[in-house]
């Protein structure tokens, strides 16, 4: 593990799409002239990035800090457990403290970016989580990569995401299904939700975030259960690669 001197631009936070846990995982990221260690927290550090050699060589903030600039960093998985997957980062980050007794802001430098990585169909859901196994098709019905989907559950509100593989094949685990018993005898066996998916041509493996933007309702639904496995297909028809 590299010893950094120098001042940190950024810490980065890899979690785990299902249980929002931080991600063990060695999860490589990388960015065009950008320097990443890992720290001995676990967080991956942004130790260095184009434009910002001066600032990273001195403790003691500038009196007059860089202007803004978005990295684009791609966090890739070589166990193939996650999707590989693209994010923007804007740096500098906010060196300002906050006022007494309040939290840190969320452009901190002091606060990690959390970063989600979504499940592959490789990946073991826990035991009681739902399954849904989906394939995404584009307009003419072929197998869609980089699909970002949505299944929304409205009470008790759940929302989980998932993205597409290389084969159009997307699998969301779906935690917190209320299980009718002795403490809940009123809850439905099954719960109707709703889809929502995205989907825009890019080089660069997808940006969830950025594609939550273009989210667009699907007219069917899907019935799961708690602890059970849901096999569907859906068809994004504005999709056209």
């Amino acid at each position: 593990m590299e010893r950094i001197e120098s001042r940190a631009l950024a810490g980065i936070r890899l979690l785990d799409a299902e249980t929002l846990r931080p991600v063990a995982e060695p999860v490589t990221l990388s960015g065009e002239g950008i320097r990443i260690l890992r720290n001995t927290s676990g967080l991956l550090v942004v130790a260095a990035a184009p434009g910002f050699a001066d600032y990273t060589e001195h403790f003691e903030p500038p009196e007059i800090p860089p202007p803004p600039t978005p990295f684009t960093l791609v966090a890739s998985d070589a166990s193939r457990r996650y999707l590989d997957r693209s994010f923007t980062l804007v740096l500098p980050r906010s060196t300002t403290p906050p006022p007494p007794g309040q939290p840190l802001p969320a452009d901190s430098v002091f606060r990690p970016v959390d970063v989600t990585l979504y499940p592959s169909p490789l990946m073991r859901p826990s035991v009681r989580s739902a399954v849904v196994r989906l394939r995404v098709e584009d307009a003419h019905g072929k197998p869609l990569s980089s699909a970002l989907v949505s299944l929304t559950l409205a009470s008790p509100s759940i929302e989980r995401w998932g993205l597409s593989n290389h084969n159009g094949d997307a699998l969301i685990p779906i935690a917190g299904i209320p299980v009718a018993n002795w403490s809940n005898p009123e809850a439905p066996p099954h719960f109707t939700f709703s889809i929502r998916a995205a989907w825009a041509p890019s080089p660069l493996p997808p940006d969830p975030d950025s594609l939550a933007a273009a989210f667009q309702p699907l007219s069917s639904t899907l019935e799961i259960a708690a602890g059970e496995e849901v096999t569907a297909t859906i068809q994004l028809t504005w999709a056209n690669p």
